[in-house]
């Protein structure tokens, strides 16, 4: 890449130091006094009461974040039972089932005709 060999000496002469004009120092402090005696403006009131209200608007979603995890906690809970009670009720009429074919599947024996 190309580099300008005048290009450090560019640097320092725009970096070069340079003295204030005269008075600068003066005016200086004449503004900071000027802007120390100026009466200052109040502040609106949007900005006193602002962070009150951004405090409580946070608390508010922090509160119902936490209920609606709650809820969904305690509805995983019952889908959680409601599952366990179906595949109990499952289980028994599996096993109602296979006895069923089971003894369907039994060859009949003499003490079993009733006659």
């Amino acid at each position: 890449m190309p580099v300008n060999p005048d290009l450090e000496q560019q640097l320092r002469e725009a970096l070069r130091r340079v003295d204030p004009a005269e008075g600068f120092a003066e005016r200086v402090q004449a503004r900071i006094e000027r802007e120390r005696l100026r009466p200052q403006r109040p502040r609106p009131a949007l900005y006193r009461w602002a962070p009150q209200a951004l405090a409580a608007a946070l608390l508010m979603a922090a509160l119902g974040l936490y209920g609606w995890h709650a809820q969904r906690e305690r509805q995983g809970l019952e889908a959680r039972q409601q599952l366990l009670e179906a595949l109990r009720v499952t289980g028994q009429k599996l096993d109602l089932a296979y006895r069923g074919v089971k003894d369907a599947a039994r060859p009949a024996t003499a003490g079993d005709a009733g006659a």
